[in-house]
């Protein structure tokens, strides 16, 4: 009889996949790695085969998972209608693929804490018939009224989706083709690339996130009019007309340092700002494209004052860690355990670097998620 031992029934397949595509690999090159074939790792991952209990350790050391990886229940499903794209029509299917299992991961890192966390009620508006631009005007100026903040900047996009309960996060080692996107499962979602270090287009793509999370609920996006009517929130959402319009000077030409000024006061690039201008008829056609034009030559790659605005983070996650550590006696390898990945794909969802919480001190006082829960 032969003494290889099979893994039994609960073996879970797309664990496999996900665990294959967050480390950025093909069918082929995980095969190579583990000295077996394509086809055969193509039948692990169907759940057609099931891998001896030698294989299972190879492939969680190689994967940098936990064995137990392989054994989660899955629970979400990242279909079209339920995660939308901020991402360049000519992104690669692999670059969105690796974006979703990331996103998968982030939301089986935030069911986890959520055993131990209230994270803030979901408490995000409702729009749809959105036929016209004023419609979407008047959706964001709703949404300001609605989070009562009035029409003047916004001192941190990131924390006010995270205090209607959105989490956001900023995955690193994703294609820069994808700019942004956000699920809606369970708990909104809301997802940086860090490829692109603007503090004002990274808050640009929050609103955007946030618009999609408000309109195009259970509604397909990634076309040209879904895409639109998120960029038209953002703008309306961050630069909201009535204001914009009272402090935008237009003149015989353009004053530049008028530009740069509002940049700095709304935290939003210069780029949106000229945007924004063209969208409420300050600027014309012609002008707008003149002045777009200017601005890339001597600011192609990175605008002059980004310095200016500060570079938001997520606070909830890091919070829930902290609460997670501190309240309740665990430790960084308590929550890997949990998670069942090693420290390198934790890092891989986060946007700061979880190995600071090797250093953490346990300690017999509840750290609440205060700042964020509602009055």
């Amino acid at each position: 009889m032969s003494n290889i031992i099979t893994v039994n029934q609960n073996f879970f397949g797309n664990n496999l996949k996900i665990a294959r595509l967050l480390n950025g690999l093909t069918l082929a090159e995980l095969a190579e790695a583990i000295g077996t074939s394509r086809q055969y790792v193509h039948q692990l991952e169907t759940s057609s085969r099931m891998p001896t209990g030698e294989q299972l350790g190879i492939l969680a050391a190689y994967l940098k998972v936990k064995e137990d990886f392989f054994y989660v229940i899955p629970t979400s499903v990242l279909d079209d209608a339920s995660i939308h794209f901020r991402s360049n029509r000519t992104a690669k299917q692999s670059s969105r693929i690796q974006a979703k299992v990331n996103v998968a991961l982030f939301i089986r890192l935030v069911d986890l804490l959520s055993k131990y966390v209230n994270f803030p009620e979901l408490n995000f508006p409702s729009a749809d018939n959105i036929e016209t631009n004023n419609d979407i005007e008047r959706v964001a100026e709703n949404a300001r009224m609605y989070w009562e903040l009035g029409f003047g900047p916004i001192d941190n996009m990131t924390q006010v989706v995270e205090c209607a309960g959105a989490i956001t996060t900023t995955f690193s080692g994703v294609s820069s083709e994808v700019d942004a996107l956000s699920s809606v499962i369970k708990r909104p979602v809301i997802v940086r690339n860090d490829a692109k270090d603007s503090p004002g287009r990274l808050r640009f793509d929050i609103a955007h996130e946030a618009g999609h999370i408000i309109m195009h609920q259970d509604i397909v996006t990634g076309c040209k009019q879904t895409e639109s009517q998120a960029n038209r929130f953002a703008s309306s959402f961050l630069l909201p007309r009535s204001s914009f319009i009272k402090e935008f000077r237009v003149g015989t030409r353009m004053d530049w340092k008028m530009v740069a000024a509002l940049k700095e006061r709304w935290g939003v690039s210069k780029a949106a700002i000229l945007y924004r201008a063209r969208q409420l008829d300050l600027l014309s056609e012609s002008r707008y494209k003149g002045h777009v034009i200017t601005l890339r030559k001597y600011e192609a790659r990175k605008e002059k004052d980004d310095h200016l605005i500060a570079l938001e983070h997520s606070e909830l996650i890091p919070d829930a860690i902290d609460n997670y550590i501190t309240a309740y006696g665990k430790t960084l390898d308590d929550l890997l355990n949990e998670l069942h990945v090693d420290l390198e794909l934790l890092n891989q969802i986060l946007d700061f670097d979880a190995s600071k919480y090797k250093s953490v001190e346990i300690s017999d006082q509840i750290v609440p998620i205060s700042r964020f829960m509602k009055k």
